[in-house]
């Protein structure tokens, strides 16, 4: 792993490495929104006494927090621990072991606070309760009394269920009282962010509320059996949680579930092979690491094999030492290796080694003996949960965490009575039955961990972040892939599975009374993918007279499909479901030349209570992703290629399971059908509903529909029909965000959308007929498939004489037409309309210089070749870095972190500043420098500094699902990731390093861009508009006074030829003999384009620019005919000035065309 120093914040100078050097710098926050910083909390509570329980004590001052200055020195202050906003540092070493691998303020601050602390305080710091998740008032009693802990000194919270913004807020609270920061855990164990902060809905309706990424089950990758989609598991999972404050993840579940009555472990195991769990588990720890979370490996030593749940009582585990050493030790001691950060105990008994029914968790053997000095562990041991039946039923609160510290855990998680835990721990301590000094090396683990984390030196989040980093797009297609690749056939006799594309369906679900979302999702998707579909609901207390009437509609059928969500409980034989739904599920699979298709949404082992059942699907569990997973697969829309984890004696064995590819009648139909979120609450357009006879509080729904992953869209009227709405008379408030109501209306001329907006080209002295001829020209070249749509604006002197689209988003005919709001991807439009913006504000405010080395503000990027050193910001921005064009890096990594590492490592190809090679690597340095000097993402910051400001709605990273169906398709990827590329970034290296990327990633629209330019044009400043539909102004969003986004100057300075010997500006191009602007835009010209078919080109001579955005690479990147439409556009819109017509423009130094390339390589503008 590479070692970096890192700028510490608000310094002027980085902290270690060969190419720091002091310098004074302008304040890099300065101008900048406030990033969330909180004042002075001197908002300590009011110091009353809580009656309800004793206090836990006052930390001493010294305590609190050790503040870095500039120079390095550091000193203990008084008041309230740190506040500053929390980052997410990169946790460089193996394991969190020793202190050796911190630096010496962190160490410092270790060794400070663990002197300073009372035996009581050190006590409460290993001390970690379970707390809710959702929003308290401050005057909620229970949220007093862990105010009340808190500042007396609590290690930490384990934080359960919620959503994204009440985490952050209530951790946010709770961070501002405590003098030394919490370690805030939770579980994200099975299903990652999806467990914790998603799945909350509003009543009745079941609209979704929002929140994390919900992947499938932790046993659905044990299916899939893929290390990199385990390792983007963790990596997901650890950036979600860090972005809404929790630190460190109670996962991966490494227990080897070789047990099928197992009610407690089941699918939260990877599976029943040890090696599978060990190396699955081990990818899992990565990928947390690259986002900068802890891992925890649990239930040591083993809770896979056993028939009793730990929650309600002691399970026992009837092996011996060599059996634990053949199955449940192999993936800890993997675990270990592979640098897991935590163990945490299993509440099991073991007398096949200890002879006797102590918990493990009480057992020095395994606690000590075993996991530290034979299997070489060194990290944090936490207990599982001490309220759980295991421990309660045999140990009072007090005594289990002494017997809990003896036996060598660290933190004493859950205890059923906080107070009395400490109160015993601490007498334990004054009667020398424990050691203080043992009690202070549990407390510097658990500092160590958090110096770690950095949070000595700020725990608060930033709730602005949350957003840009939870639930994201690219998150979900992660979680979509994985779903789609764990599911399993295990059986299919008759060869239902693809379903005939013509034949009804009748699909019931199976779920409890109180499993409301149970099936929706699955039968929405169906009715989008399959022919007719007809759905009905049944549960535990359904009679069988509901169950006979589904048989004859069943034998009405021409498929039946069986979606049973029943979760791991325990019943032996049964598998928890009565024995009317198993008597009807067999006489539903005797049905002559019909059959049963049975999906088990859940527990996998549901295949014992039907032997019978011809066709059995393992879909692991029943959330939303893999309802949708196995509804694309059973009607032969996307393959299926999983394999059980697990055996289903005796049935099946590990390792089975049945290949489906994708049928070929139905490959036209999109793998990524959308669903909005009315859908996803059971409302389908055009449904017809129908009931069908049940018991009480059960009903059945019919829905039809259509192949296809567009839904219906409104229609557009012609232009004749549209009267424009006069100017506002009026203001809209100042504070309205995004206001709907000012959107723009378009309509249809011929076959172009378009906006209101447009004015006459003669009042800017350009041609109508000339430009007439354009709509002619796009829509020859997309029939051509030069692309399946494109959207143009054109600008004179301030007013849009062309805003429109041509076209659909989509080659398939249900797709939307193209408008000028419809969102393409920039891809390499990013590197000007994104980074190098960002870059320049940074420059014109003095927080970088353009001619600083980039190891001034990266030292870490050097590493790799000591001519590196010489390398400039500007170097990169002009692409004469001595940087490769590309490396094809997304095939070997994932992260941010990853991404860092390897380009830290590459040496320099030619000498900066002797030549110029389109490197997309330079700008994504650029990037790394921007959220390094600012302390914020790129997106993040470009949206508060430029975007929002400018009312660029449209424009961003990683585009929400509620846009996609306003975005315009990209290619059919059959390789890197294997689905047609929609709402995602298409750049391969953008995708893998996170979606937000310094070269590719952004999305916007022409009527965004066309803002953008007309701001270039006006050198750097937009004045106020509002958003009149017949003023011509490129404003859909009013702005009530001028933002100034560059200083006087430098639009001319960054847009002019850098040399002689090139055509790059700073960061942007000008046109050569072959440019993409044509033979006619001025040698002062300026411009860009993208790699998926966009382009801007402005001509400040003229007063004029041109946005033209297409997918050309839909269905195919092996598609350039483009390139001839581009130089046409704009040849023809320059032709077409009538007041000043230009002539051809002078020769000048030849340049490559664009050519197709292959994946990974520079988006070649």
């Amino acid at each position: 792993m590479v070692w970096r120093a890192r700028r510490r914040a608000g310094c002027g100078r980085c902290d270690s490495g060969p190419h720091c050097r002091d310098r004074p710098r302008a304040d890099p926050n300065r101008g900048f929104p406030d990033r969330g910083r909180a004042a002075d909390s001197g908002a300590r509570r009011h110091g009353q006494e809580l009656t309800a329980r004793p206090r836990l004590g006052t930390l001493a001052a010294a305590a609190a927090t050790i503040v870095a200055s500039c120079t390095g020195a550091a000193a203990p202050t008084s008041g309230p621990g740190p506040t500053g906003m929390a980052a997410n540092p990169a946790l460089r070493p193996a394991t969190l072991t020793t202190a050796t691998s911190l630096d010496a303020d962190a160490r410092r601050w270790v060794d400070q606070t663990v002197a300073t602390l009372t035996l009581r305080q050190a006590v409460a710091q290993l001390v970690i309760p379970w707390i809710p998740g959702g929003y308290a008032s401050e005057s909620d009693p229970d949220f007093q009394e862990l105010l009340g802990w808190v500042e007396d000194g609590l290690g930490g919270v384990s934080i359960s269920i919620g959503v994204p913004d009440a985490y952050v807020a209530k951790l946010n609270r709770l961070q501002s009282r405590a003098r030394v920061p919490l370690l805030v855990t939770s579980d994200f164990e099975n299903g990652g962010p999806g467990m914790r902060i998603n799945h909350s809905y509003a009543l009745p309706s079941l609209l979704a509320q929002g929140g994390g990424t919900s992947f499938p089950p932790t046993m659905a990758f044990g299916a899939a059996g893929d290390e990199d989609l385990a390792f983007e598991y963790g990596r997901v999972t650890a950036a979600e949680a860090r972005a809404v404050g929790v630190h460190w993840l109670f996962a991966p579940v490494l227990d080897v579930n070789s047990n099928p009555d197992n009610p407690v472990i089941n699918t939260r195991s990877f599976g029943a092979d040890p090696d599978a769990v060990g190396r699955l588990g081990a990818a899992f720890i990565r990928g947390a690491r690259a986002s900068s979370a802890l891992t925890t490996a649990k239930h040591y030593p083993g809770h896979g094999d056993t028939r009793t749940d730990s929650h309600i009582e002691l399970p026992v585990i009837a092996a011996d030492r060599e059996r634990l050493d053949r199955v449940e030790l192999i993936p800890f001691r993997m675990a270990v290796d592979a640098g897991v950060d935590a163990v945490m105990t299993a509440h099991v008994a073991v007398p096949g080694v200890l002879g006797d029914d102590l918990p493990a968790t009480m057992s020095p053997y395994f606690m000590t003996e075993l996991l530290r000095d034979e299997m070489g562990f060194d990290g944090i041991l936490f207990t599982d949960a001490l309220r759980m039946g295991a421990i309660t039923d045999g140990y009072g609160a007090g005594e289990a965490a002494v017997l809990s510290l003896e036996a060598g855990s660290d933190v004493l998680l859950a205890p059923a009575d906080v107070v009395t835990t400490i109160d015993a721990v601490t007498a334990a301590v004054q009667s020398g039955r424990i050691s203080r000094a043992r009690v202070d090396r549990s407390v510097r683990r658990l500092l160590e961990a958090k110096a770690r984390l950095g949070l000595h030196r700020g725990s608060r989040i930033d709730p602005a972040a949350v957003a840009s980093r939870v639930g994201t797009a690219e998150h979900r297609a992660t979680a979509d892939r994985a779903a789609a690749a764990s599911l399993t056939l295990a059986r299919d006799e008759g060869g239902a599975v693809p379903l005939d594309p013509a034949a009804t369906v009748l699909s019931i679900t199976y779920a409890r009374p109180d499993d409301l979302l149970a099936g929706r999702t699955f039968n929405t998707t169906l009715s989008g993918v399959a022919g007719r579909v007809s759905t009905a609901r049944v549960g535990p207390g359904t009679a069988w007279p509901v169950y006979d009437s589904l048989l004859h509609a069943a034998r009405e059928a021409d498929a039946v499909i069986i979606g049973a969500h029943v979760p791991p409980r325990s019943g032996a034989g049964s598998v928890g479901v009565p024995e009317a739904f198993r008597t009807f599920v067999e006489a539903a699979n005797r049905i002559e030349g019909t059959g049963a298709i049975v999906i088990s949404f859940g527990n996998p082992y549901l295949l014992s209570a039907f032997p019978a059942a011809g066709t059995y699907l393992a879909a692991w569990g029943g959330w939303e992703v893999s309802q949708r997973a196995a509804a694309r697969a059973v009607a032969g829309v996307a393959p299926i290629t999983g394999r059980l984890p697990i055996s289903i004696p005796p049935l099946h064995d590990v390792g089975e399971g049945l290949d489906r590819t994708v049928a070929p009648q139905v490959a036209a139909r999109d793998l990524g059908a959308r669903i909005d979120p009315l859908q996803e609450a059971g409302f389908v357009p055009g449904a017809r509903d129908g009931t069908v006879e049940t018991a009480a509080g059960t009903g059945a729904q019919t829905a039809t529909g259509g192949p296809g992953r567009w839904q219906p869209h409104a229609s557009i009227p012609p232009c004749e029909d549209i009267i424009p709405a006069g100017p506002l008379t009026e203001p809209a408030p100042r504070d309205a965000a995004n206001p709907d109501d000012l959107a723009d209306t378009f309509c249809r001329n011929g076959a172009a959308i378009v906006s209101p907006r447009e004015v006459d080209p003669a009042r800017v002295g350009l041609s109508a007929d000339s430009l007439a001829a354009l709509d002619g020209l796009i829509q020859t070249a997309l029939a051509d498939s030069a692309a399946s749509g494109a959207a143009l604006a054109i600008i004179r002197r301030g007013q849009l004489v062309r805003l429109r689209g041509y076209g659909r988003l989509d080659h398939d005919e249900a797709a939307p037409p193209v408008t000028p709001a419809s969102i393409f991807d920039m891809a390499s439009l990013t590197k000007v309309v994104g980074t190098t913006t960002a870059a320049i504000i940074l420059a014109q405010r003095g927080a970088i210089s353009l001619d600083d080395r980039v190891t001034y503000h990266l030292p870490w990027w050097g590493e790799g070749d000591p001519a590196k050193a010489r390398v400039t910001i500007r170097h990169l921005l002009v692409h004469q870095g001595g940087l490769p064009p590309f490396r094809r890096f997304f095939l070997e990594m994932q992260g941010r972190e990853a991404y860092e590492d390897a380009i830290g490592g590459l040496p320099l190809d030619y000498t900066p500043g002797d030549s110029t090679v389109y490197s997309d690597i330079g700008l994504m340095t650029v990037a790394f420098i921007v959220e390094e000097v600012t302390g914020r993402p790129l997106d993040d910051f470009l949206r508060g500094e430029v975007w929002g400001p400018l009312g660029m709605a449209d424009t961003g990273f990683a585009p929400d699902p509620g846009l996609w169906h306003r975005v315009a398709t990209t290619e059919l990827d059959e390789g890197y990731r294997g689905f047609h590329v929609h709402g995602v970034v298409h750049d391969e290296n953008a995708h893998a390093i996170g979606g937000v990327a310094g070269h590719a990633g952004l999305f916007s629209s022409a009527r965004d861009l066309a803002v953008f330019v007309q701001l270039m044009l006006d050198r750097g400043v937009a004045g106020p508009c509002r958003a009149d539909p017949v003023s011509g102004l490129p404003c859909h969003r009013p702005r009530f006074q001028p933002v100034s986004v560059f200083a006087p100057g430098w639009v001319d300075r960054i847009t002019r030829r850098q040399s002689d010997a090139s055509t790059r500006a700073i960061g942007w191009d000008t046109p050569s003999p072959r440019s993409s602007a044509g033979g006619y835009f001025s040698a002062r010209s300026f411009g860009h384009t993208g790699y998926t078919g966009t382009s801007i080109w402005v001509d400040p001579t003229q007063d004029l620019a041109v946005i033209l955005l297409t997918n050309r690479v839909n269905p195919t990147r092996n598609n350039s005919k483009h390139v001839p439409l581009r130089r046409e556009v704009h040849d023809r819109v320059a032709r077409a000035i009538t007041d000043t017509p230009p002539g051809p423009r002078e020769p000048d130094a030849p340049r490559e065309p664009d050519a197709p390339r292959q994946p990974g390589a520079p988006r070649n503008p």
